[in-house]
């Protein structure tokens, strides 16, 4: 029984026998007796709905998908009484573990149908869910945990692709550039000289000008694949994730690279062993981010660590001064790169304004956190790295 219904059950007795009896008063009396009838009826309704819940899935799978992803609602076959006949009653379900997920229940004829939202990454062999049944006044209630032993893998999300992706781009044709090299594409045209193959001389516009003109390549440079990528793990550190999967499923890397989150022993050759790595490094506490990063570099070829990718979290922690000196003694600075949520794309300059609009339940990074965003940007590029945003939502980098 709630607070308010004890108080309510004692306000009741005492207008009752005490006041209503002493005093024989036919208003207080009744008042008092109604007082302590509907306390006593919702904690009846309440405790036979307890048990009718508790019965209904005592033997009932858990119904979760083995692999779900953050920020993705996916409806679990899990299914319970909504109790929709029953007077009085109302009831709520939540996740104890997995922490970190949203659970909504959507009507499903006369039961309750799970709809799960995680929002942080994870591998666990429990699932335990807590039940709470009470009545609509908020008099008394009743709640208990159920327990299933489940396999649960919870993977970050995607982040989108945007355009102007950061670095490591491992295929794909060469990048306009006006010092480059004349092994672009041929979208340049210039006067007709002797020895030019007559392939690419443009026969209409000669009929059209009588000019002779021909093709010739675009001024390009050729991009060069990232080899070797790192993931610090640490609080706040979901977006990053989400931007590191990106990379690996859109092979941004380039075929012949080297992947190790916090926490793995051994770099990953295959993204989907780097993607099993991501989501193991959850179990690293928030102090301990960027802790091995030397041990798993020293695994590492030297001369590929002149081409590294750090994805990193958005807030501030231990992990900073590990990965300042771990970059100094590279061959050259690597990219740190900052997964980041909101609402809207993050701008130079406005993104702590726009990401503050975003509501918390919404969120991954609180908004305390959001406003030293720019200020670990600052820290990192004194230290001479070079530091990007990428908006977990709309993929766009800042």
């Amino acid at each position: 029984m709630r607070l308010r219904g004890v108080l309510l059950a004692g306000a009741g007795a005492y207008v009752t026998f005490g006041i209503g009896a002493s005093e024989a008063d036919y208003l207080l009396y009744p008042a008092g007796l109604c007082a302590i009838a509907l306390v006593v009826l919702c904690a009846v309704c309440v405790t036979l709905g307890a048990i009718r819940v508790r019965l209904a899935i005592r033997r009932m799978p858990p119904g979760v998908p083995v692999s779900i992803e953050t920020t993705h609602a996916v409806k679990s076959e899990f299914e319970f009484p909504r109790l929709a006949w029953w007077p009085l009653i109302d009831v709520r379900m939540t996740w104890v573990e997995p922490v970190g997920v949203d659970v909504a229940l959507e009507k499903s004829k006369s039961r309750w149908r799970e709809v799960i939202t995680p929002r942080q990454r994870g591998r666990y062999s429990r699932l335990v869910r807590k039940f709470t049944i009470e009545d609509v006044f908020g008099l008394t209630a009743i709640a208990f945990q159920f327990s299933w032993e489940a396999a649960v893998r919870i993977a970050p999300a995607t982040a989108t692709a945007g355009a102007d992706l950061a670095v490591g781009y491992g295929t794909g044709d060469a990048f306009s550039h006006p010092s480059g090299r004349q092994e672009g594409d041929l979208v340049e045209m210039r006067q007709y000289g002797h020895g030019d193959p007559m392939r690419h001389i443009l026969w209409k516009t000669f009929a059209r000008t009588r000019r002779l003109l021909v093709r010739m390549p675009e001024r390009a440079i050729a991009p060069t694949p990232t080899t070797v990528a790192f993931l610090v793990a640490g609080k706040g550190d979901e977006p990053s994730c989400a931007a590191a999967r990106l990379y690996l499923e859109r092979n941004l890397f380039g075929n012949d690279f080297l992947f190790c989150a916090d926490g793995a022993m051994e770099p990953a050759h295959e993204a989907d062993v780097a993607i099993e790595q991501i989501i193991d490094s959850s179990k690293i506490p928030a102090d301990d981010g960027a802790l091995g990063i030397e041990q798993s570099a020293a695994k590492v070829d030297r001369a590929r660590l002149a081409s590294c990718v750090v994805f990193a979290p958005a807030i501030d922690g231990a992990w900073r001064p590990r990965v300042v000196e771990f970059a100094s003694r590279l061959p050259a600075p690597p990219t740190v790169i900052i997964g980041v949520d909101g609402t809207e794309p993050p701008g130079r300059r406005k993104l702590i304004a726009r990401l503050l609009l975003r509501d918390r339940a919404e969120a991954d990074i609180d908004s305390r956190a959001l406003a030293g965003v720019m200020q670990l940007r600052e820290q990192l590029e004194a230290t001479g790295l070079r530091v990007q945003f990428i908006h977990r939502t709309t993929g766009q980098v800042s």
